[in-house]
């Protein structure tokens, strides 16, 4: 099997390159210098061929981020489907109404809506005018002489989780 490396071409290093490899060396075996967090290496990436990039199948690389956009994007058009077709239905089965029914039809919500609002005015405007002649709100307090007699009664109830609720009141021992 061949070495690859022995067919690539080495092109001598000036004395400022050979300075810097040199110092870049001497960096990476110290042990005082930070360590590196990254890296970019800034030499070209050799040609091997004159073929064009194929294209991979599946989705294309992307961040965390798009990929989870794109997911709910999917989710939701598929959750779209069933409102548009209920909406093709509907106009499909308007397609054969004549131009007046087809106004009926369209202004039939508007005016459902402009009713409503016109009666919900009207009844504010009724309780607005009406509040100051309703009688002022008074504590009426009772006076009752002789015994009284307390009674109290306690609720018990027993519920199964898909049975029967049972509500039992005890029996008055009086």
């Amino acid at each position: 099997m061949a070495d690859h490396r022995d067919s690539v071409e080495r092109v001598p290093m000036t004395a400022q390159e050979e300075f810097e490899a040199a110092r870049l060396l001497a960096e990476g075996y110290s042990t005082t210098t930070p360590a590196a967090v990254r890296y970019r290496d800034l030499t070209p990436e050799p040609l091997r061929g004159d073929a064009m990039p194929q294209v991979q199948p599946g989705r294309p690389p992307m961040s965390q981020k798009a990929t989870d956009h794109v997911s709910l994007v999917l989710a939701y058009s598929f959750g779209s489907l069933p409102v548009g077709g209920a909406f093709s239905l509907v106009l499909w089965s308007l397609s054969s109404v004549d131009a007046t029914t087809l106004a009926l039809a369209a202004a039939a919500p508007a005016g459902l809506v402009c009713t409503v609002g016109i009666a919900a005015r009207m009844i504010g405007r009724a309780v607005r005018d009406s509040a100051p002649a309703l009688p002022r709100t008074t504590t009426t307090v009772h006076h009752h002489h002789g015994t009284t007699h307390m009674q109290h009664n306690e609720l018990h109830t027993d519920s199964k989780w898909f049975g029967r609720t049972t509500n039992q009141l005890p029996h008055d021992p009086s």
